[in-house]
């Protein structure tokens, strides 16, 4: 008689609870992401104000979720390292030399054309922010594989040109074409994929 008695009294304790954690894990999901879309809008380093009016949540709730404004760079930064991924893989692999190269960087600099916002915003964190500088460190090394899963010919290479190949082909190169200099994604491709086809031809 007892045990029932303390089953009923437990079940809508039980249903409380239940309720409590998914508006907790509710709320966690909307500031997660209010801090995607503000980044995507090009506010690369969101305040905490502006998380929580995005999210529609108080400030203290960001807070409760998450112990400080680097803990909320570190989730978003490890979320989209994996979200922007496929990005980068996949295509057509196949053809002469200058032919994957061309399809190597059109599609790295279309990945980066819409990924830029989140490798700008975790540039800047990475500094004072280890999780995002080991996801910087493991999102370099994943894009020259599939650098070199285009271009195997890359691993033939002296060590220089090897370390020029990478470094025509990174977001940095890019960016410094794209956005520094204004110029237009058709002939940021052009550049790039006949600098590095130029790598493989003085061998």
């Amino acid at each position: 008689m007892t045990d029932t008695h303390t089953e009923e009294v437990n079940v809508p304790e039980q249903n409380k609870r239940d309720g409590r954690l998914l508006r907790s894990e509710r709320s966690r999901g909307l500031i997660i992401d209010a801090m995607i879309a503000l980044v995507e809008e090009g506010f690369l380093i969101p305040t905490a104000q502006q998380i929580a009016e995005r999210a529609d949540v108080g400030i203290r709730s960001v807070f409760r979720h998450f112990d400080d404004m680097d803990s909320i760079f570190e989730t978003v930064n490890t979320i989209m390292l994996e979200e922007t991924a496929p990005l980068f893989t996949g295509g057509d692999r196949t053809g002469t030399l200058d032919v994957r190269i061309l399809h190597a960087i059109e599609q790295l600099t279309h990945g980066y054309e819409s990924a830029k916002n989140f490798v700008l915003s975790g540039r800047i964190r990475r500094w004072n922010t280890p999780v995002i500088e080991k996801n910087y460190a493991v999102n370099q090394r994943r894009l020259q594989k599939e650098l070199e899963d285009w271009i195997p010919e890359i691993l033939t290479l002296s060590e220089n040109k090897k370390q020029s190949a990478y470094a025509l082909a990174s977001f940095d190169y890019w960016h410094r074409l794209r956005v520094d200099q204004t110029v237009p994604q058709d002939s940021c491709i052009a550049i790039i994929s006949s600098q590095l086809s130029q790598v493989f031809s003085t061998q």
